[in-house]
């Protein structure tokens, strides 16, 4: 049984190598099966003789563009392990990943040059190579590497189990874990793609989604180089353009989160000919019920999901004509996975019994990066524990029924309230914290900080303090002052109480 990644990418550059893997939807540029190849193993080439080696950790600071495949690819040859970072971290957040990995390289495009710099000055081991024309002195030009670089294939023999690639997430403690996908969670994620979508090699995915979540790099992006059909890649989500390039280039499928799709239907999505566009995904945080019916009004294939990056983002498959019969479910498992509903002693409920949904096949993580007592606490008896609510009908069709943890979800990125309060509890003045999600019409949800402090307290240095220190999308975007937050009998705080009081 073949468990690992293998090369997609150069079966598919002898079987079809002028078929067009990747287009590049602001410039035009199309790179074909034969190209991606060549130049992946270009790049294979030169980071082995910068130096990287097997198990080594390739970082990868970048917009979206044709480069973050032709990196997969090569690190996948090499049996590196292919890093993606959040562009939208501050400089420290990027440091803090680099070196909790030990990463050997960091590769950056011109958008990233002063994230970039500001990391390589932090971690003085860490190789820096330029994607584009403002390398820094010291720094290595990708042009100039790939040119000397040899495009000829080298076997390479890497083991399923192997770490293939590491995606950074951040955890409720407030410090970001490192996702371990082997090589043999690739292969099965794709395998599962196909088979829930009817994924083939004339389809043509619409990628508009950040390549360093693994809704945008694994949702439909991979698994369609997996099948030998076209990515349709934007450098970041335009509402207007994504129709433009969607009408233009006949595309078949598009995953994004609640608030694209309703930016898509105020953009004009009646106007533009979407007749090829046969599967829409949305995940990243429940729909609206209105936008639901808005597309499923509208003919389109409209499927809510579900996933995770420690067991990919495809983990149940919701078949076209059941989705008003089944209206607010993510569908049934995967063929390769499954999933049960457990109780807090781990044992298993049954039809409509809401516990923690738990998930089990090839295509769940090794772990987490250097940290064995997250992974244990996840992986138990051969089923990974989401920490999220789920329950299950008579036909097998499940239905997440909320969050068990305090995270929520801003605009598709998850938001971890542990972090944002410890940034907060730098503030000098500031004793308490308690950081709630509340309702956002654009963002579906954004952060509430209820800050308790001991003397004046200036709001816009609170705003300032978190800007400095944490993405964009993590900073609350309202902050209020109180003399005391809501406890229990045994002093923790009653973050439902906070929420009700601010939010209702």
């Amino acid at each position: 049984m073949l468990t690992g990644s293998a090369d997609w990418i150069a079966k598919w550059a002898q079987v079809a190598p002028a078929r067009v893997a990747v287009r590049e939807a602001q410039t035009g540029r199309a790179v074909h099966y034969g190209e991606l190849s060549a130049r992946a193993w270009r790049w294979a080439h030169a980071l082995r003789a910068r130096g990287v080696r097997p198990g080594d950790r390739v970082a990868l600071l970048a917009r979206n563009g044709v480069a973050t495949f032709e990196v997969l690819t090569a690190c996948l040859r090499l049996g590196a392990v292919f890093t993606p970072l959040n562009w939208r971290l501050a400089p420290r957040e990027l440091a803090d990943i680099c070196g909790h990995c030990s990463a050997r390289v960091l590769i950056y495009d011109a958008a990233s040059v002063d994230a970039a710099a500001s990391v390589l000055a932090e971690e003085p081991d860490l190789a820096g190579i330029a994607v584009g024309p403002r390398a820094r002195g010291q720094d290595a030009d990708a042009g100039a590497l790939l040119e000397c670089a040899s495009d000829a294939g080298v076997g390479v023999s890497v083991d399923s189990e192997a770490a293939a690639m590491l995606l950074y997430t951040s955890g409720t403690t407030g410090r970001p874990k490192g996702v371990v996908l082997p090589h043999r969670q690739l292969f099965w994620n794709a395998v599962n793609t196909v088979w829930a979508t009817d994924l083939g090699p004339s389809d043509r995915a619409l990628a508009c989604l950040p390549l360093f979540h693994t809704g945008g790099l694994n949702c439909l992006a991979t698994p369609t180089l997996y099948r030998g059909g076209t990515v349709l890649l934007m450098e970041a989500f335009d509402a207007g353009l994504a129709l433009q390039v969607a009408e233009a280039q006949r595309a078949t499928m598009l995953v994004g989160v609640p608030t694209m799709y309703q930016m898509l239907l105020d953009a004009g999505l009646d106007h533009a000919d979407l007749s090829a566009l046969t599967t829409l995904l949305c995940g990243g945080a429940p729909c609206p019920e209105p936008l639901f019916d808005a597309y499923l009004d509208r003919g389109f294939n409209f499927r809510q999901g579900f996933g995770m990056t420690e067991v990919g983002p495809n983990c149940f498959s919701l078949p076209a004509w059941m989705t008003r019969r089944k209206r607010g479910s993510v569908g049934q498992p995967v063929l390769h996975g499954d999933a049960r509903v457990v109780d807090e002693q781990g044992a298993s409920l049954g039809v409509g019994e809401v516990g923690e949904l738990c998930l089990a096949g090839p295509h769940v993580c090794a772990g987490y990066w250097n940290d064995p007592e997250a992974t244990q606490a996840v992986l138990r008896d051969g089923w990974f524990h989401t920490g999220d609510l789920a329950r299950f009908d008579e036909d097998g069709f499940f239905y997440v029924a909320g969050r068990r943890k305090d995270m929520f979800i801003s605009g598709g990125e998850n938001v971890y309230p542990a972090e944002v309060e410890n940034v907060l509890l730098g503030v000098a003045g500031v004793v308490e914290v308690a950081v709630v999600g509340m309702p956002d019409a654009r963002w579906g949800e954004v952060g509430l900080a209820a800050i308790v402090a001991r003397g004046p307290v200036d709001v816009v240095e609170l705003e300032r303090h978190c800007a400095a220190h944490l993405a964009r999308f993590k900073v609350p975007k309202r902050f209020e002052l109180v003399e005391d937050l809501p406890r229990n009998a045994s002093g923790k705080v009653l973050k439902a109480a906070v929420r009700a009081r601010f939010v209702g």
